[in-house]
Parts: C-alpha cells; structure tokens; sequence
C-alpha cells in the first residue's frame, strides 16, 4: 500500500478514534450527572451530592414533573439547574440552603407551584426565569437570597406567600406583570434593603403587615387605586420615602405604618380615614405639613411623636379624642386649631411642642391631662374652658412664657406640680370653692371672688399665696 494511503488511513481511524472518545466521554458526563439524581415515578426525590458533576451544572431530564421537599437541600456542590418544562411542582424547601447556586432556569409553561422555602438562604442566586404558568409562591420561598438584583413577578400569580422575598438585601428591582395578585402579603419584602421603588398592581387591595418595613433605599411608592388597607408596620423605617399618595378608598392606616421615614416630607392621607394609629408617623422628622381628613375621630397614642419639622396640622372637624404623646416633641408646632367636637386630650399630647403660643380648648374638654403642655416653652395664652373640672400633674410644666391663667368657675382640684417651672405671674380663679391643690408650684398672685376671699386664706396650700 502506497505511503499516502496508509497515511490518510491512519488519519482517519485517528479522526474516528477522537470523535468516540469525544462521544463517550460526552456520555459519561452526562450519566454522572444523571446518577446523581433518584428518581421515583416522575417524582425527583434526592439528589447524590458527591455524584454531581464538576461544574456543579445539572439539566432535569423529561421523565421529572415534581422536585420534592427537600430534594437539593444544603448541596453545596449545586451551581446551576435547568428544570424541564414536564415540572409542574416544586416542593417545600426543595433548595434551600443551597449557597452556591447561582443560576435557575425553569422551562415555560409548566410549573405551577413554588413551595415554602423552595429557594430560602440560596444567598449567592443572581437570576431566576420565573415562567407565567406560574400561579403560586409559598412562604419564604426566596427569602434570604441575598444577591438576587431583580425580580419579575409573573402575570398569572394570584398568591404571594409571607416573607416570600424577605432579606433579599441585594434586591433592586421588583416587576409585578400581571393582575391577579389581591394581596400584598406580610414582610414580603421585609429588610430589603436595596430596593428603590414599588408600583404595585392594580388589583392589590391590601397591604400587610411589614410588607415594605426595613427597605432603606425606598424612594418611591405607587398605590393602587382601589388599595382598601395598609397594614401595620407595612413602610416603618423606610429612610428614603419622601412623600406618600394614600387612595381615598383605603379605611384603615396600621399602627407604625410610616413610623420613622425619616425623610418623609409630604402626606396626603384617605378621606375614608376614621381613625391615625398608634406610631403611625412617629420620628417622621421631616414631615412639615400634614392635612387630616375630617373623617378622622381618633387621633392615637405617638400617632405624631417626634415629628420635629412639622409646622401645621389641619384637624378633622370630627375628632372627638386625641390620645397619650399624639404629638409630643413636635417642635416646630406653631399653632393648634382644635375642633369642638374634640372631648378628651391625653397626657403629653402636645409636651415639648416648643413653639405653640396659643392654645384654646374646646368646651368638652373638662380635664387637662397630666404633662399636656410639658415644656411648651413659648405657650402664651391658654384659653380653657369654662368647664374645666381639673388639671393633671405638670400640664403646664416649663411654660416659660405662659405668663397669666383663668380658671374658671367649675375647677374643683389642680394636681401636683401643674405649674412648676412655669412663667406664671398671675392666677385667676373664679371658683368660690377654692380647688384642691397639691403642691402645684406656683406661689404668685391669686385672684379670686371677694366673697371667697377668707377661705382661700384657709384652704391647704392657697395660703401660700398672694391672694386677693
């Protein structure tokens, strides 16, 4: 045989040989990584960590329709999974712990149900392919996936599970494409903290609990129109929140639901409003202006606590009851137009409002609560009314400039220390009855009715003073 021949002869079964080898070797691969699976009438029960192959890569045959619970829990080998479009379930916990995951892909049209925990604590997971089949995403089931940068919500889910993207710090996008989703469900997003912006769909109709709490990055909120509740806690410590736009169909704001955005300057609340909740914008120490609905009765405990830069508040003309520290330590508060309708103010309502010069309360108003006016060093003129029965312990503390006081007819006691630290110079009282006192700090210049004159000079601890 010529030397040329034997040569592509050679050449040949060389090219053949290769290719097989290249062939087989393909095949291994491929078997390694199927090895690694257990695989039980279409159910994918567990999978083989040491039979992984080197790349960590695994491609779900066809025969899969359902990963059960637990299935890839805490493989760390696991860094990369495409699941086949024959899979309809993905059960509880299924990845979860699985921390060098870095990419999912499930193929469209297929699955239908993320279970709890599903994908929890896969902190180094950077995308996820959700498909639109999908109708239902279970409790915490991506929580703690700390390099997740963005996510799209499929346009099918009607259900989002508790705490399904919470601790997602690395979170900054969130896509909702559909409509069918009614619920915002409780601390969905709690604590992530990168996230920028929510435009929430309009079939949302409610906000829960802490759903938003935690995002310090959060600029910028679009409500739906007929959203019905916000939950409590559901935006708290959302440092970066400048200003919000509550729909007029929403009857219920939580307790603390904006409780320390900081940077929140601009509020327009629902008309449908009847009541402001405990902490509901307590330490909002931006806030400058905030208009009440005239829906609202109750204004409630530290509703307003601690907003420093507020200078106006338009009471509701319905408001009936204005509860303990409502609006202590807004020191930028200049003035106070209370309703008639009001009937009760707590202790400390107003303390260490710093700024309040005049104050006019009510008729119904018949008891100053203790420390009321706490420090209101700039109060002025106190109008009270005409049937005040009492004054609470240090109501007027540290008024400095409250210089002059009338008391009218029905007073019947004044507490401890009411006015010590106080400006006051001079009392009026127009009680025949002297009231009760205990030790109010105040020694000045009394004036009382001349016919009561002698029995205010008996009286327990008005003897004290400069009666006339």
């Amino acid at each position: 045989m010529p030397p040329k021949n034997i040569r592509i002869m050679t050449t040949t079964i060389y090219k053949h040989f290769f290719l097989g080898f290249l062939f087989l070797s393909q095949f291994v691969f491929a078997q390694k990584g199927l090895e690694a699976l257990i695989i039980s009438d279409g159910v994918l029960l567990k999978c083989d960590n040491s039979k992984l192959p080197r790349d960590g890569s695994i491609e779900l045959p066809r025969t899969v329709n359902r990963i059960a619970k637990e299935a890839f829990k805490d493989c760390l080998p696991l860094k990369s999974i495409s699941i086949a479009g024959t899979v309809t379930t993905i059960e509880e916990g299924a990845f979860s712990g699985c921390t060098n995951l870095t990419k999912v892909e499930i193929l469209p049209n297929s699955v239908t149900y993320i279970g709890a925990r599903a994908f929890a604590n896969c902190t180094k997971l950077l995308m996820i392919y959700l498909p639109n089949s999908v109708t239902n995403i279970g409790e915490e089931a991506f929580r703690g996936c700390s390099s997740l940068k963005k996510i799209e919500i499929p346009e099918n889910v009607s259900e989002l599970g508790n705490r399904a993207f919470m601790d997602c710090s690395g979170l900054q996008q969130v896509n909702f494409l559909g409509e069918k989703l009614s619920v915002i469900s409780s601390q969905l997003f709690y604590q992530c903290k990168q996230l920028q912006k929510a435009v929430l769909p309009e079939s949302v109709k409610n906000i829960r609990s802490s759903a938003f709490a935690y995002c310090e990055n959060l600029s910028s909120v679009t409500f739906p129109k007929q959203l019905e509740s916000i939950g409590d806690d559901a935006f708290e410590y959302c440092r970066r929140l400048i200003s919000i736009d509550i729909p007029d169909s929403v009857v219920f704001l939580g307790a603390s639901a904006f409780n320390s955005c900081s940077s929140l300057m601009k509020v327009k609340l629902s008309y449908g409003l009847r009541h402001i909740l405990n902490d509901t914008f307590l330490d909002c120490t931006s806030l400058t202006a905030v208009v009440i609905p005239d829906t609202v009765e109750k204004i409630n405990i530290q509703a307003f606590k601690n907003c420093s830069s507020l200078v106006r508040v338009q009471m509701p003309l319905a408001l009936t009851n204005i509860y303990y520290a409502a609006f202590y330590g807004c020191k930028s508060l200049q003035y106070i137009d209370l309703p008639d309708e009001v009937k009760y103010i707590g202790g400390l309502a107003f303390g260490e409002c710093q700024n309040i010069q005049t104050v006019e309360l009510p008729k119904a108003v018949t008891v100053i609560a203790s420390k009321v006016f706490y420090n209101c060093t700039n109060l002025t003129e106190v109008k009270l009314s005409k049937f005040t029965t009492s004054i609470g312990v240090q109501a007027f503390y540290g008024c400095a400039n409250l210089k002059e006081l009338n008391l009218p007819s029905t007073i019947e006691k004044i507490d401890l220390g009411a006015f010590e630290n106080s400006g006051l110079m001079e009392l009026h009282s127009k009680a025949t009855t002297p009231p009760i006192i205990n030790k109010i700090g105040y020694r000045g210049k009394v004036v009382v009715p001349h016919r009561s004159l002698s029995l205010y000079r008996e009286a327990v601890g008005w003897k004290d003073c400069a009666l006339e």
